[in-house]
């Protein structure tokens, strides 16, 4: 039964991203993206963690570098960053597809900037992520 599953990730995978591009340059191309200060730090931080989860051990890198801590408090906050994916629930505060989710999603947060950018979206709750970067010993 597993082996059903992976043969078919490859189209489910491009099903997903095609659910999440429409909405993406929907909003890029808008007064809320690109016109504006936050819309425009929330695009960089897009294409920053999309050039990351290409290369997955470049993130898991930057998040050991930097001394990622803490979990994930299901906020939402990170599916919301421009835009929200169409994949979060708002009722059930879940993935709908956490086990197959893209690795720009497994590795959030890479970076310090990545907590900024969430916090744009979500002021009042603090993340359950924090870096503490370890300091050089001398």
């Amino acid at each position: 039964m597993r082996e059903s599953l992976y043969k078919y990730r490859p189209a489910r995978r491009a099903v997903y991203l095609v659910q999440y591009l429409i909405p993406y340059f929907q909003v890029a191309f808008s007064k809320k993206g690109i016109g504006s200060r936050n819309g425009r730090t929330l695009i960089i931080g897009k294409f920053r963690r999309l050039f990351l989860s290409l290369i997955p051990g470049l993130g898991r890198a930057l998040q050991k570098h930097y001394g990622l801590a803490g979990g994930c408090t299901s906020c939402g906050a990170s599916c919301k960053l421009l835009f929200q994916c169409p994949l979060w629930d708002d009722k059930s505060h879940l993935c709908s597809i956490y086990e197959d989710r893209p690795h720009a999603c497994r590795l959030f947060p890479n970076t310090p900037a990545d907590i900024s950018d969430r916090d744009l979206v979500l002021k009042s709750q603090p993340c359950g992520f924090t870096f503490n970067p370890k300091l050089p010993k001398g």
